[in-house]
């Protein structure tokens, strides 16, 4: 899925890309990077837009889905060297992870990892 197919996708289906990530329980940064092609569109999600578009929208799909936990978490994180920790998103299918206020992108190898962070009341 292209990020023009993403947003034609979101205006058929009259999201915003804040209402698709709260949808399938993503960032809100990240949705819009998908808008904006400044990161890839997996192809987990790109099959929950297909089926939203098939389908529509119903209660079901208003709430987080399960299949969003495999695509992306938060965890803390800190750079090698560095003694402060600060919360990333891991994209789970590139596996990558993005830290705040950064573009670039990090691997397994160059970060120490801690604990996931679970959203409360999920």
């Amino acid at each position: 899925m292209t990020p023009e197919d993403f947003k034609a996708a979101l205006d058929t289906l009259g999201l915003s890309p804040a209402a698709i990530a709260k949808m399938l329980g993503v960032d809100v940064r990240t949705a819009r990077r998908w808008a904006t092609g400044g990161k890839g569109i997996p192809d987990t999600v790109a099959a929950q837009v297909a089926d939203l578009l098939t389908n529509g929208i119903t209660p079901e799909a208003r709430v987080k889905s399960p299949a969003a936990d495999a695509v992306m978490a938060f965890l803390w994180v800190r750079r090698q060297g560095d003694q402060e920790w600060t919360v990333a998103e891991h994209d789970r299918v590139a596996d990558f992870y993005y830290l705040p206020g950064r573009i670039e992108r990090y691997v397994a190898s160059e970060l120490v990892l801690g604990p996931a962070i679970e959203v409360p009341g999920l």
